[in-house]
């Protein structure tokens, strides 16, 4: 109960803040009229779908009309095309979830006077290997991260505190012996770093623990999921496993192998995502398979959403970078039965506007130009506290 009490206390005081840094005011000119083509890394789903829905409702206040696109993870050249697409049919912004021929892509919305975002990505190929010509491109104004960016993990702690919670609250039969899953280094680097990271926090844990917890080392055999399910052999591999930390996409890659092993009412699966349906077996529901859910607000993208709209209403903040940047995100980070029962009735969930974190009359106070007092540090504020 204080665990909960604490969780939804700091979600009010995260909103109280977040409402008080966007104070009403007048709006000091009409919203140029503008389209905005948006490209997710999948055609549906629940990020998608909540998206879509919360971008809808501010599309009038905004004065905005938004086009959908669908990214590839492999193709740079669909994505180029996609762009192109986007470009002739007359956008004047564009938020990509890829960072896949970024500099390409850059190049053409440059040329057309089109400007660029990123929406759950770190960007992290552009930010290592092309920083001046993507972060330093005039038309590029910056990524929001789905989560931490990779200089910037916590993750591994997280899972950690989780597992530690889990425990504390079933004394009699906690979790001493835990296997991970994660996506390639080359596709998602933080995840590794994630791993390396809950495993020295469990390894400082046990120098004073009266009970340890045993972290089977990484297989790279069968627990990097080369974006395939894991493998049933996996449990071979880990006989003593109890539960599974998996930062890759659990309940795509994991949850389905421990159903056709006839695993999942043993074994404990903590991990990132959600598709839907995981809270008929999460917590003390159903075969209890499911102990955490991690996801980022969809209510983040504000972040290249207003950055575009200063651009195109030719206005800025006082205390903008010289550079573009990338922002890491804080979590909704479900671990109790108690967490489930907001986070299922949330915007993310339901695709219902009414429970987004922010209005359209927010949103247009987080612009330049809908209030001459918004500021470029109010804007990350606003995506960093969507968290319980």
């Amino acid at each position: 109960q204080m665990k909960t009490s604490k969780k939804l206390m700091a979600l009010a005081l995260a909103g109280t803040m977040a409402a008080s840094s966007l104070s009403m005011v007048s709006v000091s000119a009409e919203p140029k009229k503008a389209t905005i083509g948006v490209c997710f890394y999948q055609d549906t789903g629940k990020a998608v779908d909540a998206t879509k829905a919360f971008l809808e409702s501010l599309s009038d206040t905004l004065n905005v009309e938004f086009k959908y696109g669908t990214f590839t993870q492999t193709d740079e050249a669909a994505n180029l095309t996609k762009v192109q697409e986007l470009i002739a049919s007359g956008v004047d912004g564009i938020i990509g979830t890829m960072d896949l021929g970024t500099q390409s892509i850059l190049s053409e919305c440059e040329a057309a006077g089109v400007y660029y975002g990123g929406y759950l990505c770190d960007f992290d190929t552009s930010y290592t290997n092309a920083y001046d010509d993507v972060f330093g491109n005039p038309n590029f104004v910056g990524t929001v991260t789905d989560g931490h960016n990779p200089d910037d993990v916590c993750v591994g702690t997280q899972f950690f505190d989780s597992l530690i919670e889990y425990n504390e609250s079933h004394a009699d039969a906690p979790l001493t012996h835990v296997s991970m899953a994660i996506f390639p280094s080359w596709a998602f680097p933080a995840q590794a770093t994630a791993a390396d990271q809950f495993v020295a926090t469990v390894d400082e844990y046990n120098k004073t623990a009266e009970t340890p917890i045993t972290v089977d080392p990484l297989d790279e055999e069968v627990d990097v999921l080369n974006f395939a399910p894991l493998d049933s052999t996996y449990f071979s591999k880990h006989p003593d496993t109890q539960a599974i930390m998996s930062f890759a996409a659990g309940t795509s890659f994991v949850y389905p192998t421990m159903v056709s092993a006839g695993v999942d009412s043993d074994i404990k699966l903590f991990t990132t995502g959600y598709e839907g349906g995981e809270e008929s077996n999460f917590g003390s529901a159903g075969n209890q398979t499911y102990q955490q859910v991690i996801v980022t607000g969809v209510e983040t993208i504000v972040y290249p959403l207003v950055l575009l709209l200063n651009k195109i209403n030719e206005t800025e903040f006082v205390d903008m970078p010289e550079k573009a940047e990338r922002i890491s995100t804080e979590q909704y980070i479900v671990n109790s039965d108690e967490d489930m029962e907001l986070f299922v009735n949330s915007l993310y969930t339901t695709a219902d506007v009414s429970a987004a974190a922010y209005t359209p009359e927010d949103v247009l106070n987080m612009t330049a130009f809908g209030n001459p007092d918004a500021t470029y540090a109010d804007l990350v504020s606003a995506v960093q506290c969507l968290t319980y």
